[in-house]
């Protein structure tokens, strides 16, 4: 059976990480994949395996003016459809909110079966108003949308339900490559290290972060907070760190494609979002032996973490909830260590192998049901 997966790029996100998981289990389950990206390889941070296709169309221009950006998307959405239509596919399968309209709307009238997939909660992020409009008519006529949460399911109850599924996110295999260990000097190896991760933006609520921890850390505190990740907000961060006294405990390190080192010699991970769509990060630390706290945000920490068992939820945006949680762990070791042994579980709730049967119970089934 052929594949064809779009999305726009394979730069670092958790949706982007999820079209290679899927990719190489789709592969290895004996599918031919085919990867169209929007753009071309200059953003890749991920990487296929060799026996995948990898269509890099490399067709998103900006668009300066309205009659730029309707010119622009006619000649995406024609590049798109002849593309798709050499390579004759079984199902199409697309990745977040616009790609998901550009496809729909590429492949219209060709009988393919689509699939779409939602990795963030539109009821806390917007497309726009254009985009919106586009997603509520697309979507009426595709086969399945896929939410990576319950949570982002919600949204679309307008869709009936026979065209809805919740399919989480695979978990990332986790390696035992020990080079993040020598990634950054002002890593201490000699320190207790507390990890966060996500893009350097408003939505991954590091400045939520920051505040707790400046609440329960002091000079002679033996911990440093590692941040793993880029983004539009990172000089406003180090303005806030220099400010709060921070400047010696807390790092960032920048975007990392394998973290599982620096997440195995951590005591501990924060996440500290303000929404998500599901969380990936949340799993890869738990994977890693990690006791974990999060902002109970919507959506998906509360499908991940079973409050008090294996990590800790803390309400969405409560800094004072979040600094006692963090100071409850970073000084008691009894404590990290009980959350730790109950986080490992993750391993088989989103495994590979148990998110790939999923996939392709559906698959199997839209084919089934088109004339």
């Amino acid at each position: 059976m052929k594949l064809v997966l779009v999305a726009s790029s394979l730069a670092s996100g958790g949706a982007e990480r999820v079209v290679v998981l899927l990719a190489e289990g789709f592969l290895k389950k004996g599918y031919e994949v085919t990867v169209v990206t929007v753009y071309g390889i200059e953003r890749d941070f991920y990487k296929l395996p060799e026996d995948v296709y990898r269509l890099p169309l490399n067709i998103a221009k900006n668009s300066p003016t309205l009659l730029h950006a309707l010119w622009n998307n006619i000649y995406r959405l024609w590049v798109l459809r002849q593309k798709i239509q050499a390579t004759q596919p079984d199902v199409v399968i697309s990745f977040v909110d616009r790609i998901n309209v550009i496809t729909s709307l590429a492949i219209a009238g060709k009988g393919y079966p689509v699939i779409v997939t939602e990795h963030c909660d539109p009821s806390m992020i917007s497309c726009g108003v254009i985009w919106e409009n586009l997603r509520r008519i697309t979507y009426q006529y595709i086969d399945r949308v896929v939410s990576v949460s319950q949570g982002v399911d919600s949204y679309f109850a307008w869709l009936p339900k026979s065209k809805r599924a919740v399919i989480y996110n695979p978990l990332a295999p986790i390696t035992d490559d020990q080079d993040g260990l020598t990634l950054s000097k002002d890593a201490d190896p000699n320190k207790n290290w507390i990890v966060a991760m996500g893009r350097l933006t408003y939505q991954k609520g590091f400045d939520i972060l920051l505040s707790a921890l400046h609440k329960v850390i002091d000079n002679d505190c033996n911990w440093q907070l590692l941040i793993l990740g880029e983004g539009n907000m990172q000089l406003e961060l180090e303005k806030m760190i220099a400010a709060l006294g921070l400047t010696n405990k807390v790092f960032f390190l920048g975007s990392i494609n394998k973290p599982f080192a620096i997440l195995k010699k951590a005591k501990l991970f924060v996440m500290s979002s303000r929404y998500e769509g599901f969380g990936n990060v949340l799993i890869e630390a738990m994977a890693c032996g990690l006791p974990v706290i999060s902002t109970d945000c919507p959506s998906g920490p509360r499908e991940i973490i079973r409050d008090g068992v294996d990590g800790i939820l803390v309400p969405n945006g409560d800094v004072e909830a979040l600094a006692a949680a963090m100071q409850r762990l970073m000084f008691d070791e009894e404590e990290r260590q009980r959350l730790a042994n109950r986080a490992t579980e993750v391993t088989e709730r989103f495994s590979l192998d148990k998110v790939m049967g999923m996939w392709e119970n559906l698959v199997e089934q839209v084919v089934k049901e088109k004339p």
